[in-house]
């Protein structure tokens, strides 16, 4: 029988927080036991002091964009989803098998636990999936997955989002979503694989954003030694390089900013560039900073990764040396890929390196299942000299200590996964006739998202040219897309209805495009 897991202020009895004055919600006291004003109809107003009260402080302000969301799964990338989530205010259920990642989940978010099987029926019917906006199955077993979307589409979610991992499935995810009446499939490993041929396509880069339906990317990259950009200022950027790019984001030691023109490039300083490829390209020669794309890369680690990045790789013509310690996976990727070298080692081991052609390669990617293996394996790549390192880690602690210690790209499938559902749940709940949400990234640190808006007929900002909106402080709009094409805006640009706009923000919630006025 499912054991529901009910909403308990921990965070107040293990961090010592306060609520707010006027907030109902006692410390360590059930919230459903302690809702008079709500359940009264009384408005709970916010001091706008930290309060964990989710009904205190989301629901009256952001409930009319506050949707039920159920997730199936409560690891990794369930967790991760739910976090994500749980910061717009939203209200979530969680279900998972395992009593201790429920738990471990509601200690430390204001979720809904429910502890059972979710392709089950009886679990779907305790955790009210048929209630919900959004269902997301994101357990480690596509049939349950599939399965569990199925059935609470049957009972009545309004959208389903699945996670698949298995390369049969993901062949025919075209069928799937048609039969099945899926409204989003994504599939981890064929997400990662395509973020690192970007990377490697670009390995001036730390990362490589591309936004649906237009030429435009976004670079992230850090200005190196003897570089043109150092003590540049950005008022002198179009005339020394002739090529028009827009620096839309700068941070120098832990301090993020939107530069204005007269900020100094300086040696260290971590900076995203929007423009089309080609544009980007020519900038890059002329700062002297472009590196050719990889021609023969190293990968540590037969997993699925390995293989859809390898057919990635392949397609463009670059050589592939596969390193996998288990034989009988050696034997199933020599079956699937024909080009690629694949030797059966241990990646740990020096000598199988060297054997391997590391001193000769211009890429290394480390893909094993153990972020210290990849981390230890990818810096001595890169004191051996590879121009490229690419590594994947999933324990965030490792990643925000590698953003400032580590030179070369890492990331990690779970927050790409997550990126992908809250930039496709936002764009659910924050579409309206002023704009709807088409795509969402953050920019390296968390406080900086680059947002796709599309221009709706009743936003403020249609008729008017840039010199006449007031923007907030901390947002940028970067870029415009009309008739698939992109440009960037100066003040004389004027929005029309069905543009698309690329808004960069640092510090806010940006939600839909009105929010970037001004009040």
């Amino acid at each position: 029988m499912p054991r529901k897991v009910p909403k308990i202020c921990h965070l107040d009895r293990i961090y010592r927080r306060n609520y707010c004055s006027f907030c109902p919600v006692k410390a360590g006291g059930s919230r459903e036991e302690t809702q008079p004003g709500v359940n009264s109809g009384e408005i709970v107003a916010c001091t706008g002091e930290l309060c964990y009260n989710k009904l205190c402080f989301y629901d009256y302000l952001f409930q009319e964009a506050a949707m039920k969301i159920v997730i199936a799964g409560a690891g990794k990338v369930g967790s991760t989803i739910a976090e994500r989530l749980c910061r717009e205010g939203h209200d979530i259920t969680l279900i998972d098998e395992r009593r201790d990642h429920v738990d471990a989940v509601a200690n430390t978010m204001d979720v809904l636990g429910c502890v059972g099987n979710c392709a089950a029926p009886s679990v779907l019917k305790e955790a009210e999936a048929g209630s919900a906006d959004v269902f997301i199955a994101a357990t480690g077993n596509d049939e349950s997955n599939l399965l569990a979307c199925q059935f609470a589409r049957k009972m009545g979610a309004k959208h389903t989002i699945v996670r698949l991992r298995n390369q049969e499935y993901w062949e025919s995810v075209d069928s799937l979503r048609e039969i099945m009446d899926l409204n989003l499939a994504i599939n981890p490993d064929h997400v990662t694989a395509e973020e690192i041929s970007r990377v490697l396509q670009f390995p001036a880069a730390m990362q490589v954003d591309s936004f649906p339906d237009c030429e435009l990317e976004i670079v992230t990259f850090r200005i190196g030694e003897n570089s043109r950009l150092d003590g540049l200022a950005l008022n002198r950027l179009s005339s020394v390089f002739r090529q028009k790019v827009l620096i839309c984001c700068a941070e120098r030691n832990g301090d993020v900013r939107i530069p204005d023109g007269n900020f100094v490039l300086r040696k260290g300083d971590r900076i995203s560039v929007t423009a089309p490829p080609r544009t980007l390209r020519k900038f890059f020669i002329s700062a002297g900073a472009y590196q050719k794309p990889v021609k023969n890369v190293i990968l540590l680690g037969g997993s699925r990764i390995a293989e859809y990045l390898t057919l990635f790789l392949e397609s463009t013509g670059v050589d592939v040396t596969i390193i996998e310690k288990d034989f009988e996976r050696c034997q199933v990727l020599a079956e699937k890929l024909n080009m690629a070298d694949i030797i059966c080692g241990d990646g740990a081991d020096t000598m199988i390196l060297a054997q391997s052609g590391l001193p000769e390669a211009d890429g290394f990617v480390a893909l094993t299942n153990f972020d210290e293996d990849n981390i230890i394996l990818s810096m001595y790549a890169d004191k051996s000299g590879v121009e490229k390192v690419v590594s994947k880690v999933n324990n965030d602690r490792f990643l925000t200590f590698l953003r400032d210690f580590f030179p070369d790209t890492t990331l990690s499938p779970k927050n790409l996964v997550a990126e992908r559902i809250e930039g496709y749940v936002r764009g659910l709940a924050h579409a309206t006739d002023k704009s709807t949400i088409e795509a969402l990234y953050y920019l390296g640190n968390h406080n900086v998202t680059a947002t796709e808006f599309m221009v709706g007929s009743k936003a403020a900002c249609v008729g008017k040219s840039l010199a006449e909106l007031k923007l907030k402080s901390g947002v940028l709009l970067a870029a415009v897309v009309r008739g698939g094409k992109s440009f960037t805006p100066d003040g004389k640009t004027v929005l029309n209805t069905e543009d698309k706009v690329i808004v960069i923000t640092i510090g806010h919630d940006i939600l839909e495009l009105d929010d970037i006025l001004a009040r």
